[in-house]
């Protein structure tokens, strides 16, 4: 079920009409209850699985709290290889049998192999991280294994973070679910707000970007030369309006019933390197590559050398988490190599720290052509999530080395991207923790900023019901 649909809308509501009402306990069930609901929408089997997935990891929690050091690690290394298990059946088998069959095929060209079909449980990579984080976190002692089924069942059913995160941490958000929430009208208001704002992302620019993106992938070798310096970034804002509007209403509902969720974005086009971009971009899940995969491996406690490797590693790991396909390996490829290089550059020539040295604008036009550099270098490496094969490489790597005539259409995507941009401009320069309006507006002030994307709204949204970007991670 999609939050942008009349269908979740009139659902939700008739939930928060018992949820309000009711005490703890009432609350808690009555959120297993439309967790289970809202996952099983999509597709009541695979319910199955993940209330196996539940119960296998509640179970492993509570071992891993009662049982001596070396048997701890046991249960740990089971519990992770059967989240990973789960992963990799649903995710990556026919990856792997794809991968063999094109290996025989440049010794046989006739060789095939059987696939079976096997469907990609919507959600399963965030479920699975948020079962792995909370197995480590409870061996590290940092929190207490889950007594209760029904609490820990409401943190992987948690319906505001089911289909698309952010991947919540343990720690911040089982205390949530224990405890008694206090609900008041101002965090009712800011949630619904954020939630308005989420849907007015994905629907009025995401939405309309995605149309004028794919318009120009699907045909890459008949397009005018230089339209990819367009394109590319296009999709950068389709991909951010979509995912950053799935975010503002994950953190508006999970506000309005009490709860209160990690910010997963903050100005990520305003970064001037590579590597603070992936502190602004998804941060929830590049945080969680860092404490359970970078750290682990040595962190920044090895050589520099060693350190660069590690995080070619991460984000091979990073871009198959995203998808099983060679796109996605090279992408995640492509993204820690422009964090190697960067780290590489600054070791040897820190451009930023010499350009400190003197008087404006030198420092500020630096940091300009540093983002400037960071967004463009992240929206050529999503060419990457639609390449198929050498081919469509090289047709991308021609046409942004040409130049043609310009014409006007070719802003069309600025134009959709402005909202989002002046939205995030406002929000760096009042230095804004986490996305607010009631904290930053007067009531008058929010109805005048509704009004004009109600219209936009109005103009330019498609209407019709799509799916967020990131159900196919």
């Amino acid at each position: 079920m999609l939050f942008n649909s009349i269908p979740f809308v009139l659902s939700f509501l008739i939930f928060c009409l018992f949820y309000f009402n009711f005490n703890l306990k009432y609350q808690n069930i009555s959120l297993f209850l439309y967790g289970m609901y809202f996952y099983s929408i999509w597709n009541w089997k695979m319910s199955f699985l993940i209330l196996f997935s539940i119960l296998v990891n509640y179970v492993l929690a509570i071992k891993l709290d009662s049982k001596d050091d070396q048997s701890r690690r046991l249960f740990l290394k089971l519990g992770i290889v059967f989240n990973l298990l789960i992963l990799g059946v649903f995710k990556y088998t026919l990856f792997v049998l794809g991968v063999f069959e094109d290996f025989i095929n440049t010794f046989e060209s006739e060789f095939r192999i059987w696939k079976p079909e096997i469907l990609l449980p919507v959600g399963v990579s965030f479920y699975t991280f948020h079962n792995i984080s909370y197995l480590v976190e409870v061996y590290k002692k940092n929190i207490l294994a889950c007594k209760s089924f029904l609490d820990f069942a409401i943190y992987d059913l948690f319906f505001p973070l089911l289909l698309a995160g952010p991947i919540e941490r343990p720690g911040s958000l089982i205390p949530q679910i224990q405890n008694r929430r206090e609900i008041n009208r101002k965090q009712i208001y800011d949630g619904l707000i954020l939630f308005c704002f989420g849907i007015f992302l994905k629907a009025t620019i995401a939405d309309p970007l995605a149309k004028y993106v794919d318009f120009h992938l699907s045909r890459l070798s008949e397009l005018p030369g230089g339209i990819l310096w367009f394109v590319a970034p296009g999709f950068a804002f389709q991909v951010y309006a979509d995912f950053f509007g799935y975010s503002l209403c994950a953190i508006g509902l999970a506000e309005i019933i009490g709860f209160r969720l990690m910010n997963n974005f903050k100005r990520p086009f305003f970064s001037t390197n590579p590597a603070e971009f992936w502190t602004r971009w998804h941060i929830s899940l590049s945080s969680w590559l860092r404490d359970y995969v970078y750290i682990p491996l040595g962190g920044n406690r090895i050589g520099f050398l060693r350190q660069n490797l590690n995080i070619m590693i991460v984000w091979l790991l990073g871009g198959l988490w995203h998808g099983a396909t060679y796109g996605y390996l090279v992408w995640g490829l492509y993204l820690g190599f422009c964090i190697v290089l960067y780290r590489v550059m600054k070791r040897w020539f820190d451009i930023p720290a010499i350009a400190s040295r003197y008087v404006s604008p030198i420092p500020n036009l630096v940091s300009f052509f540093g983002s400037l550099f960071t967004f463009f270098s992240f929206s050529f490496g999503l060419l990457l999530f639609r390449v198929s094969g050498s081919e469509e490489l090289v047709t991308i790597k021609n046409n942004l080395l040409a130049i043609s005539q310009f014409q006007t259409y070719y802003l069309y995507a600025f134009i959709f991207a402005l909202p989002i941009f002046c939205f995030d401009i406002w929000q760096e320069r009042i230095q804004a923790d986490r996305p607010s309006f009631v904290n930053y507006l007067t009531f008058w002030q929010i109805g005048i900023l509704f009004l004009v994307l109600m219209l936009l709204f109005s103009l330019v949204s498609p209407f019709e019901k799509q799916e967020f970007f990131y159900f196919q991670f």
